[in-house]
């Protein structure tokens, strides 16, 4: 099993290739040109994708679904508490935690090819009918659809959840930090606790990375509340 990140303008997908392979995010709008390339390096072929699974409903990780998933003709998945998102071309609600992430904000308040998801997920599900072994899980907090990916390698994709470093991940990109934007704080922390049980060596996320366990573990000993 392999985990390839796809370093995109505002955040990163990934590849998962396993005996199948499956795209995690799919990016800001206009990145599917940079999506499609990375799986040509990768030696794939569109046939070869089996799902686009989204870790939650942002316009930086869903914005180019709608030309992916001409481009792939593949099933697309999210959790359904972040459909209406992906359904209707937008972020939902979302709550900056400080300044910077309320200039985040601006940029991120955007409308964007609306898409129906084939999957909406309310359960939690193995990822082995698509060809690899691993399993996604609920992690809510960023988002309230938040999910998450537990590989059979030991690691994870984790959205997200959290963020590294600081600047969308352009400063200190492999320290473990809280992402800009946090729906519920409770929540946000039992995520993470919950990964923390399950032990990833690699923490693959949304913005900078990948983590480290023993970082993970350090920089969140103490939760924060806001």
């Amino acid at each position: 099993m392999r985990v390839i990140p796809i370093p995109l303008r505002f955040s990163n997908a990934y590849l998962v290739i396993d005996q199948h392979a499956i795209l995690v995010d799919a990016g800001f709008p206009g990145d599917a040109d940079a999506i499609m390339r990375a799986i040509a390096r990768a030696g794939l072929t569109p046939s070869d994708i089996t799902l686009l699974v989204h870790t939650h409903g942002h316009i930086d990780h869903v914005g180019a679904t709608a030309v992916l998933q001409q481009r792939l003709g593949v099933p697309t998945m999210i959790h359904q508490a972040d459909a209406p998102n992906l359904m209707s071309g937008t972020n939902g609600v979302i709550k900056p935690r400080n300044l910077e992430a309320r200039l985040v904000a601006a940029m991120l308040v955007k409308p964007f090819d609306a898409v129906t998801p084939d999957i909406m997920l309310t359960d939690e599900t193995s990822l082995q009918a698509y060809g690899v072994d691993g399993r996604i899980i609920f992690t809510p907090g960023h988002t309230k659809g938040s999910l998450s990916l537990l590989l059979a390698n030991g690691e994870a994709i984790v959205g997200d959840v959290m963020m590294g470093g600081w600047f969308g991940g352009t400063i200190l990109p492999h320290y473990p930090n809280y992402h800009y934007f946090v729906d519920d704080w409770d929540d946000v922390n039992r995520s993470i606790a919950r990964l923390l049980a399950v032990a990833p060596s690699r923490w693959y996320v949304g913005h900078g990375g990948p983590l480290a366990y023993a970082h993970v573990a350090r920089a969140f000993a103490q939760p924060r509340t806001r």
